[in-house]
């Protein structure tokens, strides 16, 4: 398990991740990953329909997707559910993971938050997903001023 760890945080670190979680399985089996990235330029505004057409454009994306829009307390935000495929080492090795991702527009900003639900485990994908869905009405968002205290 700690090598899973280990992994997963050099992953968030990566992925610049603001936010990483893991679910692990009594034994030490590792489930499902969560994790929060902001994506943004200075004086770039992009629109919650080009953010939905730049998740949709990843060509791991396996099949259909489910792509919606929900009302969360912070504002709209564009869902996607997908299964990805990723390649492996000389071809093998390929897994396909499942994804619930919520995508929205940061308000006064420019930018965009990004939180996904990754898992490979499908017999516990319905769990995941009600997982996912859950945990994203519970988001706030806190400005700060330049010394991070809440204004």
């Amino acid at each position: 398990m700690e090598k899973g760890l280990m992994s997963l945080a050099r992953n968030a670190e990566r992925t610049h991740a603001v936010l990483a979680a893991a679910y692990f399985a009594l034994g030490g089996a590792n489930y499902a990953v969560f994790d929060v990235q902001i994506f943004g330029e200075d004086g770039v505004v992009i629109s919650l329909g080009e953010v939905e057409s730049r998740l949709l454009g990843h060509k791991e994306i396996l099949g259909q997707p489910q792509v919606s829009r929900v009302e969360l307390p912070v504002g709209p935000a564009v869902r996607l559910q997908a299964q990805y495929q990723s390649k492996g080492v000389l071809g093998f090795g390929k897994r396909l993971p499942c994804r619930v991702s919520h995508a929205l527009l940061v308000p006064q900003a420019s930018d965009v938050l990004l939180a996904t639900m990754t898992w490979r485990a499908m017999e516990h994908g319905a769990q995941f997903t009600g997982m996912a869905d859950a945990l994203m009405p519970t988001l706030s968002l806190v400005p700060l001023d330049a010394e991070g205290k809440p204004l």
